[in-house]
Parts: C-alpha cells; structure tokens; sequence
C-alpha cells in the first residue's frame, strides 16, 4: 500500500511539473525570428535590435521577462500587456568586447508569468582590433616594455608542491626588443626565462614557476632585475609567503 501511494505521490508531482512547464505561444508572432548584425566592428561598440511581436490572439499578452543567458547580451522590452491586434517591442543589444569571430544568440521571451514563451535570436561576425596594451598589460617597466604582474606571490606550498604564474609580456614598440632577467639573489629553483626576444608590437605569456623544496617558516624574496636591451629598467619581485600549516 506504501509503494502504491509514493508511486502515486510520484506520479503527480511529474504530471504537475509538465503542466507548468512554459508553451510555445505561436499567436504572439514577432517580424523576424533571427537578426543578422552582419559585419560589424568590435572598436565601434554595442549595436541593438528592436523586434516587433504583433498579438494575432484574442487575449491581451504580457511580457514577463527576457533571458539570454550570457552577459553578452541584453534585452528591454515592453511593459504593459500587448492587446489583440497591437504590437509589443523587444530590442536585443549584443556587446561585442572581446569576442571576435561569429556569434548566434537566443532570446526567450517568457509569456504570461512564464505560462509561455517565443524565442528569439541576433546573429554576426565580430572584426576584432588590437586593444591597449594596458588592458591587460597594466605596469609599464620602461623603454616600452610592459608586464602583467609588478609583483608575482607565490603562496605558502608544503614540500613538494609546485605553482606557476602565467606572466604577460608585451613590447609596445615598433622595434625588435630583447628582455633580460636576473635574479638576485640567484635562484635557479625559480623557473622563468633568463631571455626574451620580442618582436615589434608582440605580447606574450611565459610561464613562472616554482617547487618548494622544503618547509619555510617565514616569508622570503628576491628581485629579478630586468633590462631592455642591455638598459636597466623597473625590476621584478618575487615572494613567498611562509608554508602553510
């Protein structure tokens, strides 16, 4: 009898979920189901789209909320009910930042206290341009040499553990540029490059990494000293935080 009753609780609140599961509103009928943005240009900024949804039903329609899923893309829309034979307004505005190449994005649109729904979606190819350097390159060490990091601090590992930084590098010239690092004092368990040749305008990740060969009870650094070629600029520092207990 206990199985029969759970197998009937179950069976009801399956059934109850379904019937308040969103449908598909197909009176609620928008001018176009996708917009192709086409080619449009990363460095010129946002660009929107305003659907039009003409109410070919007999009941009055009311947008309940809009959800794209992604941070990319927003939407505003119209407040007060759309009645039989008027029309309501979606407008989606997409944010190319950082996001070259082609893109396709849904919109749905929640109907009625999300009773109902009506999809949408927005489309493009993104041209990207370079971004300054300082975006992601914010500390300038001199003669045109940028990095991410001004200090890199290793956290407090136990024997054995390893942990790398991934160091952002950029020569913001338009010359050929060699980057030397010397740390002092000379820690060779420290892996880093010793020297780089950077190519007029290149940015580059280069791996920093450390093993901790023992126990440390207090905190240590060192500085690594940079230079452009051959000319001394702002230096690097290293640090350790103790090992944790």
């Amino acid at each position: 009898m206990k199985r029969f009753i759970l197998l009937a609780a179950t069976l009801f609140l399956s059934l109850a979920a379904r019937a308040q599961d969103p449908v598909f509103l197909e009176t609620l009928v928008p001018d176009q189901k996708i917009h192709d943005f086409g080619t449009i240009k990363e460095k010129d900024g946002k660009v929107s789209h305003t659907f039009v949804l003409q109410n070919k039903g007999t009941q009055p329609v009311s947008i309940s909320e809009c959800n794209s899923w992604c941070g990319c893309t927003k939407a505003e829309y119209t407040r007060e009910p759309i009645r039989p034979g008027q029309a309501g307004k979606v407008t989606v505005t997409y944010n190319p930042y950082n996001r070259p190449g082609k893109f396709s994005k849904e919109t749905v649109v929640f109907l009625n206290d999300r009773k109902a729904y009506i999809r949408l979606w927005v489309k493009g190819d993104v041209v990207p341009f370079v971004h300054p350097v300082t975006e992601d390159h914010p500390y300038a060490y001199g003669r045109g040499l940028y990095m991410g990091f001004k200090r890199l601090p290793f956290p407090g590992m136990q024997k054995g553990q390893s942990y790398t930084f991934k160091l952002r590098v950029a020569n913001d010239t338009d010359k050929e540029m060699k980057v030397t690092f010397k740390r002092e004092p000379d820690n060779r368990i420290l892996q880093m490059p010793d020297e780089l040749v950077l190519k007029p305008k290149e940015r580059r990740v280069v791996d920093v990494s450390y093993k901790q060969v023992r126990a440390y009870r207090h905190a240590r650094y060192i500085m690594v000293r940079v230079f452009v070629d051959g000319n001394e600029v702002e230096p690097l520092k290293i640090t350790w935080n103790p090992t944790a207990s």
